[in-house]
């Protein structure tokens, strides 16, 4: 079982946008709403890292990556080590895909 769940300032400033966006155009029970969506979903990684599937946009990169799609608005894009997870990006997926690889290959 994985005992601690990183997130980087990456995935901490990508969050954070998402969930302005949220905030100013569906209210803040909507954005409440969400978070505790992702941290559901994100808390399940604790007993089952290998929850989400392999990211295809980043394959060949220097881990393997893997994903939660939430809600169809949000991939949490994440990497299984010995004992814990690390959050890399979390992702609207309203963005043009190529710009993951690009941001997390640099």
């Amino acid at each position: 079982m994985i005992e601690q769940i990183h997130w980087s300032k990456r995935a901490e400033r990508s969050y954070g946008k998402i969930i302005d966006y949220i905030t100013a155009e569906f209210g803040q029970i909507r954005a409440r709403k969400y978070v505790s969506m992702v941290y559901s979903e994100v808390d399940k990684l604790h007993a089952y890292p290998e929850l989400g599937q392999v990211e295809p946009l980043l394959e060949g990169a220097r881990y393997e990556f893997r994903r939660l799609v939430i809600a169809d608005l949000t991939k949490v894009i994440y990497r299984v080590t010995d004992d814990s997870i690390e959050i890399a990006d979390v992702w609207d997926t309203r963005q043009d895909p190529e710009e993951l690889a690009a941001r997390l290959f640099d």
